[in-house]
């Protein structure tokens, strides 16, 4: 049987040159997938130690079993985008951030926070090319719509996905300056984005205009 050795000092080691790298930005701790092996709490009260309070997650479970070990004011973000009502429904109660990626999933959103008459917090997700879901970037009305026709939603971030070959920096360039670009249109028109930011530890480490 083979066993999954986490070394506590190389994780904290780790971070420090994370952190170093990110220059002082919002960094999330991504815990999607049992903490990618290492065990939810167990890596979230690791990373947390290391002065991590924003985290990401993948499942309504995972959030709740945050939750109820004790992440009980730390932001939790939830990256996966649903329509479910009953999903919904529990995100909002456990006070976690959803994600908006399409007009069908803030208007589902939406409906769930006006029926408890409460305001939902989001970030939406665009999709600069590369797959992962979101809006695409060359559609900044539908993004826009998001602010303009959701009333029951609080837009708290924008964020997008990166993905980064070895020989990938051009493209990611590219990538990132739509993701900018679609920034500016919702300063443009008028509305905060809130907090911006981008999923790809690769860039982070391998390219400076990422940082």
């Amino acid at each position: 049987m083979r066993k999954l050795i986490i070394e506590k000092a190389a994780v904290r080691a780790n971070m420090a040159v994370i952190k170093e790298r990110a220059r002082g930005a919002a960094l999330y701790g991504v815990l999607t997938g049992d903490g990618g092996g290492a065990g939810l709490t167990e890596l979230a009260r690791l990373i947390r130690d290391e002065g991590i309070s924003r985290f990401a997650v993948g499942t309504v479970e995972e959030a709740q079993a945050l939750r109820e070990a004790g992440f009980e004011d730390e932001e939790l973000l939830m990256l996966r985008a649903t329509v479910d009502r009953e999903e919904l429904e529990r995100l909002v109660d456990l006070n976690v951030v959803c994600t908006i990626s399409s007009v069908d999933t803030g208007l589902a959103l939406n409906a769930v926070a006006e029926n408890r008459s409460t305001v939902a917090e989001a970030h939406i997700q665009v999709d600069t090319g590369m797959g992962f879901g979101g809006f695409l970037a060359d559609e900044p009305e539908k993004i826009l719509s998001v602010y303009r026709n959701l009333p029951n939603v609080a837009v708290s971030g924008i964020c997008t996905q990166l993905h980064a070959r070895k020989k990938g920096g051009e493209d990611l360039a590219a990538r990132l300056g739509q993701f900018h670009r679609v920034v500016e249109a919702v300063h443009q028109a008028g509305f905060e984005t809130g907090i911006v930011h981008a999923a790809g530890s690769y860039a982070l480490m391998h390219y400076d205009f990422a940082r």
